[in-house]
């Protein structure tokens, strides 16, 4: 009997071991899926980087042909072509600035 008392106590106590070891900071899979989040987010950021210097080429070259800015980024040929997603940026069609929101 005494046995038995002993090794469901040491049993008992390798599972708490392994729970505590185990924490949140310590969980391999939930530190993957945090980086592949964070990866995303970061690749989400540098493509509207690249996307929104592509867009300031194309409200010149359409001031240049028109001799105004566009009413609004989805009136650049461009947005209409590549499928940007215009409301990642503020506009402001007066003076043909763009900045990301």
């Amino acid at each position: 009997m005494r046995r038995n008392h002993l090794m469901l106590v040491t049993v008992s106590g390798i599972f708490a071991l392994a729970i505590v070891g185990c924490g949140e900071s310590q969980n391999p899979v939930r530190q993957y899926g945090n980086e592949v989040i964070h990866a995303r987010e970061r690749t989400e950021r540098v493509k509207a980087g690249a996307d929104m210097q592509v867009l300031k080429t194309a409200i010149q070259q359409y001031y240049i042909e028109r001799g105004r800015f566009p009413e609004s980024l989805s009136a650049l040929p461009l947005v209409q072509n590549q499928g940007i997603d215009t409301d990642l940026y503020a506009y402001d069609p007066a003076t043909g600035n763009i900045q990301l929101q």
